[in-house]
């Protein structure tokens, strides 16, 4: 359990590290317009799952391995308490992960600029290729957003040759984006879902 403990506070002091730097630095740097999945993004998204697992196995391990069939009951009944609240969280961050790991999105309103790369190469230009459609973007947001801590949703781009995903392990807020796309008269629909699965 020493473990775990500790593994856990490598975690809290890891993300009040990041968190730090991030500030001190944005005292020194101008505003991005690119944006991917960074380690400090999935950080974020992540704190809350990892912090209910990290606290459900330091709270549930003794009970695990206690003398009393009663007393192991209780700390595996907690511990998967805890997995089930937690679970929703990892499964989704990881579905974003993997549709969205060699995403980046060049988005910068002001210059109207917006442009998609998929592994480095250029995926969507409007300017080149025209705005999304015939069918409209969806936008898709969770419908109990307090479950997950973060805000977990995407927007779907349909494009002939595909559609794009861009989910918010590569941009936080996707509001910007749906005024910028509803300001050309592209029609965006939201949804809401129980839990924004892609």
């Amino acid at each position: 359990m020493k473990v775990l403990r500790s593994l856990l506070e490598f975690a809290v002091a890891l993300v009040v590290a990041l968190g730090l730097a991030r500030w001190v630095l944005s005292f020194f740097s101008k505003k991005t317009t690119v944006y991917r999945p960074t380690p400090t993004r999935q950080a974020a998204l992540l704190a809350w799952p990892l912090l209910a697992v990290g606290a459900g196995l330091a709270a549930a391990g003794p009970g695990i391995v206690a003398p009393t069939s009663a007393e192991r009951w209780l700390g595996w009944g907690l511990l998967g308490a805890v997995l089930a609240l937690a679970a929703p969280a990892l499964v989704l961050h990881l579905r974003y992960y993997t549709l969205n790991a060699a995403t980046t999105l060049f988005f910068d309103p002001l210059e109207g600029r917006l442009q998609v790369a998929l592994d480095e190469v250029l995926a969507y230009d409007p300017a080149r290729q025209g705005w999304p459609g015939p069918a409209p973007v969806e936008w898709h947001r969770c419908r109990w957003p307090g479950v997950f801590w973060r805000r977990y949703e995407y927007l779907r781009l349909p494009l002939p040759q595909g559609d794009i995903i861009l989910t918010s392990l590569v941009l936080a807020d996707m509001a910007p984006l749906v005024r910028y796309l509803r300001y050309f008269g592209v029609a965006v629909v939201e949804r809401r879902r129980g839990w924004a699965w892609a």
